[in-house]
């Protein structure tokens, strides 16, 4: 969603005049400890699966 924000904005969503700025910051470093998303979609998978009896 925020990749969505800056892209609108466009440079000036990459500048520090903008909170957008500092929210991708953070996003980014969320992104990078918390995994990748195809991680996550794997495990929401099983999750999901498990209570059909597929592992």
């Amino acid at each position: 969603m925020i990749d969505r924000a800056i892209q609108v904005h466009g440079g000036l969503g990459v500048t520090d005049y903008t909170l957008l700025s500092f929210w991708y910051r953070h996003e980014r470093a969320a992104r990078i400890y918390d995994g990748a998303d195809e991680v996550h979609k794997d495990v929401v998978a099983r999750y999901a699966l498990r209570e059909y009896g597929v592992s």
